[in-house]
């Protein structure tokens, strides 16, 4: 019997088809591809910018 392997709930790795965008701030890669229009952020400025513009009050 050929019966499919059993889903492991997570996705098969993409392969990588275009450059990753670096981070406007820190220059890290980001999550986004180069083509990704506006100012890419990775996770930790993301996180950070969120932290400096939530409002405080």
């Amino acid at each position: 019997m050929n019966q499919p392997p059993p889903d492991t709930g997570t996705p098969a790795a993409a392969p990588a088809a275009e450059p990753r965008a670096d981070c406007v701030l820190c220059g890290e890669p980001t999550e986004h591809p180069n083509s990704t229009k506006g100012a890419t952020l990775c996770p930790v400025c993301e996180w950070q910018e969120a932290q400096r513009t939530a409002c405080s009050g």
